[in-house]
């Protein structure tokens, strides 16, 4: 059964409920999506023989409601090199995630289901989260980006942090320059590989 059937035997048994109880059922709202409640009276109360709708009702609404719950994430990347872990920061990861995944790139799935944790090295948070498969750094495109960025990979390294990590950054940063660069520094003084994605 899916959602709209779900929503539409709600709708249903709210209404026989409110004929029951001599108030009139509410009406759609203009936006709402139309749906067929054309079903009589009668068949509602065929399907409900031999229920009681106050155990029937419970049921029906926790199954709508479980269909209707936010996706929970299921994967957790943590991330390098954001300034603070706020929602601002993390919309960004997820923001060039579904980037990413609309350019047909499978492994960055939904960004919804991404649980984005910020690691600052400065904060010796990196024994806490080695436990996570995912990490990455986010290269931001500032003047000082180079070294703020180098800086934060050495003190992961010394922390044990990963040794392979993918770089995020706006879509607008080229390659050639500051990424190429950072990634050649990471590889041959830090012994850290960082993934540079092709579009």
């Amino acid at each position: 059964m899916n959602g709209q059937d779900q929503a539409a035997g709600l709708r249903k048994w709210a209404d026989l409920q409110r004929q029951q109880r001599g108030e009139q059922p509410d009406e759609p709202a203009a936006d709402a999506p139309s749906v067929d409640t054309s079903t009589s009276d009668k068949e509602v109360a065929q399907t409900n023989v031999g229920t009681d709708a106050s155990e029937t009702a419970p049921k029906e609404v926790a199954s709508a409601a479980a269909s209707i719950a936010a996706p929970r994430p299921t994967r957790t990347l943590v991330i390098v090199g954001l300034s603070s872990a706020g929602a601002v920061h993390v919309d960004k990861v997820k923001g060039r995630l579904a980037q990413w995944a609309s350019l047909g790139r499978q492994w960055a799935g939904d960004p919804q289901e991404w649980d984005v944790k910020v690691a600052s090295p400065e904060a010796g948070s990196m024994a806490a989260l080695a436990h996570h498969p995912h990490w990455a750094l986010w290269v931001s495109s500032d003047a000082e980006a180079f070294a703020s960025m180098y800086r934060a990979l050495r003190q992961m390294r010394e922390q044990g942090g990963p040794r392979r990590l993918l770089a995020l950054h706006e879509p607008h940063l080229p390659r050639q320059g500051l990424l190429d660069n950072l990634r050649d520094a990471a590889a041959h003084y830090l012994q850290i590989e960082l993934l540079l994605l092709a579009r």
